[in-house]
């Protein structure tokens, strides 16, 4: 039998942990944000490539991969799995493994689920994300409002934005970065929170504005499951 209980923020790490942070080992959303493969030609500002992200890329499917580094630089948690991205709102990050998680959102509500621990967790969209990266990535193009964008130039084959938070840690880190590539897909997304412990993402296999079934976007609770619900 299904028992909610309402809960707190307390319950909600992965909002505030760094993306997966969905017990952000796992963070889910985050990213996304930006694996879109619109043609630019190679002298193409990273500035010009995100404003084409969100011109023309409307669903995205990867695969992802996902390392968590303390302040020494050690590599403390690993994961991976594949995402799907329907803007505006809706996403889906599929966590692999025996501790795997299933991130859910359908535009109006976000899932949390973990089957190791019998475990889900809902919230409206708005009150889950806020300014976080799974907002970047599902949203609407109003960064500037939320964030400070620099364009850092190429490095390793990638161009480099960065991302600051107005408000300072917004969400669980203080910057974020993101890496192009030369098609104007995104790549790599870099996350630093006030710890200085450092979440990598990388995207393989990006397909952009193929048709993306409705329902990978809708959960329903398995029976027996232990729903917690704000």
């Amino acid at each position: 039998m299904q028992q909610h209980r309402p809960v707190g923020t307390d319950h909600l790490h992965f909002m505030r942990d760094p993306l997966p942070a969905l017990r952000l080992a796992r963070w889910f959303w985050v990213p996304l944000l930006i694996l879109g493969g619109v043609q630019y030609a190679a002298a193409a500002t990273g500035l010009a490539m995100l404003q084409g992200f969100f011109q023309k890329t409307h669903t995205i499917t990867a695969q992802f991969s996902q390392e968590v580094a303390n302040h020494d630089g050690q590599i403390v948690k690993r994961a991976s799995g594949k995402l799907w991205i329907s803007r505006p709102g809706k996403f889906r990050w599929d966590y692999s493994g025996n501790n795997g998680q299933i991130i859910v959102s359908n535009g109006e509500k976000v899932w949390l689920y973990e089957p190791a621990l019998e475990q889900a967790t809902v919230q409206p969209l708005g009150k889950a994300l806020g300014s976080t990266p799974a907002a970047l990535i599902a949203g609407n193009d109003d960064l500037g409002q939320r964030f400070k964008i620099t364009d850092l130039g190429q490095k390793d084959g990638l161009h480099w934005l960065l991302l600051h938070p107005k408000t300072g840690q917004d969400q669980g880190f203080t910057d974020l970065r993101m890496g192009f590539d030369a098609q104007g897909a995104l790549r790599q997304m870099r996350m630093e929170d006030a710890f200085q412990q450092q979440t990598v993402l990388r995207f393989t296999h990006i397909k952009v504005n193929h048709p993306i079934s409705a329902q990978e976007f809708q959960f329903t609770p398995p029976a027996g499951v232990d729903v917690l619900s704000q």
